[in-house]
């Protein structure tokens, strides 16, 4: 079983967006995506999520404020809990179930070809 967060992220100059976070499989960093958009709850409803760099515990856990840089400004909670991570094929496809307080099922990640770094969020029917 992993864990997982997703962080509200209020930056002075990336603005409003959220951050899912969860321990990567066989390794001790967490991955880390972005969202412009609050993560959906409904089925089928796609979010285009943009992967950003692997977090260490630490970082990805981090609440609170960030004093300066490009992400200075306010993380708080918006859901945390465990998960496990079904199916993983790196950079491609991840299946996920979820068991927070707001995210509770399966949802999938799917690599997009069109975009680098980006990625279709969705929970199963």
């Amino acid at each position: 079983m992993a864990r997982f967060i997703v962080v509200e992220h209020h930056a002075k100059k990336a603005g409003l967006h959220y951050d899912l976070r969860f321990e990567k499989p066989n390794s001790n960093m967490w991955l880390s995506f972005a969202s412009r958009h609050e993560l959906t709850e409904a089925e089928n409803t796609k979010v285009l999520l943009n992967q950003t760099e692997d977090h260490t515990k630490e970082d990805a856990l981090f609440i609170g404020e960030i004093k300066s840089g490009y992400g200075a400004g306010t993380l708080k909670e918006w859901d945390k809990g465990n998960c496990d991570i079904l199916k993983y094929r790196e950079g491609k496809y991840i299946q996920i179930n979820f068991k927070g307080k707001k995210l509770k099922g399966i949802y999938h990640l799917i690599k997009v070809t069109y975009k680098e770094n980006s990625w279709l969020f969705f929970k199963a029917k």
